[in-house]
């Protein structure tokens, strides 16, 4: 995923006069109380092509190329209703804002994707779960105090939070939690790409066969035919160009000279202290009190949903394993197993240390006490 630029973006007039229409018919048909219907006028050449210019014939979610395909126009907040938020309308008055649609694959708009062979069966479609803020439910509330769960490829600094493995793996940046994480327990990249399958495992082949095609081609330094071949693999309009753009970044801080190694920090009062709400997100705070042996082999955890027994595995890099699939978070690690939306998975989770049984949130409690209000 990488930012998409829709500044300035405005439709034709002659298709804004046509949807203005349209919505006032939407608008009477809600006054009404009866059927609303929405004109398909998202899927017309002259708003589509002007999305297509932005970044090419690529899904704004997962970089793939729509090749001999229907070329998805997706509402970002989905225009007729919002999946377990019952009694919601639906963003309706956004139905034909240019500024509320997103260039979406198949997969990502309406499922399909697959991992070793099994359907993941999700995708956006009517999601649009909040991080944290106030929901708007009608067209006088302002969007803006909503702050989205899912990554958003138009707005600015989202497409930052997700990186990228050497295996092809999309996982969370570098970027420290936001606020609204932390104290959620959620992690936005973790939980985008659980819901939109950006982990298929037909796109984590190419990925990875592409960054180590771009490793590659760096190492050839700047003749210019190189770099224009790779200059075709990280521009905009190339498929997978964020991952593409990561691994030109590592070959290239790899060819740097090392720097001098600076003086180890000192800083007053003994060691750093590691805040609670850190540990809220995912397991990294909490590697330092497992045993590094166990870690490095891998501590089973298990969940019941359902009847049904789950198994993961905890690894000392800080991921929780499902297979061979790295979630960070536990919540989501959970959702991905059980396929609740809504389960909560340091309650889910459990292990066992010394021969006594806890569940991930008591084992968080146990090394990070919640602090009394003053």
């Amino acid at each position: 995923m990488r930012h998409v630029n829709m500044k300035g973006i405005t439709a034709p007039p002659a298709w804004g006069t046509k949807t203005r229409r349209t919505l006032d018919a939407v608008r009477d048909a809600m006054t009404a109380n009866a059927e609303r219907i929405f004109t398909a006028h998202w899927t017309e050449d002259a708003v589509r092509d002007i999305l297509l210019e932005l970044v090419g014939g690529k899904c704004w979610y997962c970089e793939t190329l729509i090749l001999r395909a229907d070329v998805n126009v997706d509402h970002f907040r989905p225009k007729s209703e919002v999946l377990d938020v019952p009694g919601h309308p639906g963003y309706w008055w956004l139905a034909y804002e240019v500024s509320n649609y997103r260039i979406a694959c198949k997969h990502c708009n309406s499922g399909g994707a697959r991992y070793n062979g099994v359907p993941e069966g999700r995708a956006k479609g009517s999601q649009f779960p909040l991080l944290a803020g106030t929901r708007a439910r009608a067209s006088q509330d302002d969007v803006e105090r909503e702050q989205p769960l899912l990554l958003d490829p138009a707005h600015k600094g989202d497409p930052d939070l997700l990186g990228f493995d050497t295996a092809g793996y999309a996982r969370r940046s570098n970027t420290p939690y936001s606020h609204a994480e932390t104290d959620s327990g959620l992690c936005r990249a973790d939980e985008t790409i659980r819901i939109l399958a950006l982990n298929d495992s037909r796109i984590i082949k190419q990925r990875s066969f592409l960054m180590r095609e771009v490793g590659v081609l760096a190492r050839f330094g700047d003749a210019p035919d190189i770099q224009q071949l790779i200059d075709d693999k990280v521009g905009p309009q190339a498929p997978w160009s964020s991952a593409a753009a990561i691994a030109l970044a590592l070959q290239r801080a790899c060819d740097r000279p090392p720097a001098a190694p600076a003086p180890p920090a000192t800083p007053p009062g003994g060691p750093p202290v590691i805040g609670p709400a850190r540990s809220k997100v995912d397991l990294c705070d909490l590697l330092e009190h497992l045993d590094p042996d166990d870690l490095k082999a891998g501590i089973t955890l298990t969940g019941q949903y359902n009847k049904k027994v789950h198994d993961a595995v905890l690894k000392d890099d800080g991921w929780i394993y499902i297979g061979t699939r790295p979630w960070r978070t536990p919540t989501t690690a959970a959702r991905a197993v059980t396929g609740s939306r809504k389960i909560v998975g340091w309650d889910f989770w459990r292990l066992t240390i010394g021969g006594v049984e806890l569940t991930l949130a008591e084992f968080r409690a146990k090394h990070f006490p919640p602090i009394a209000p003053t």
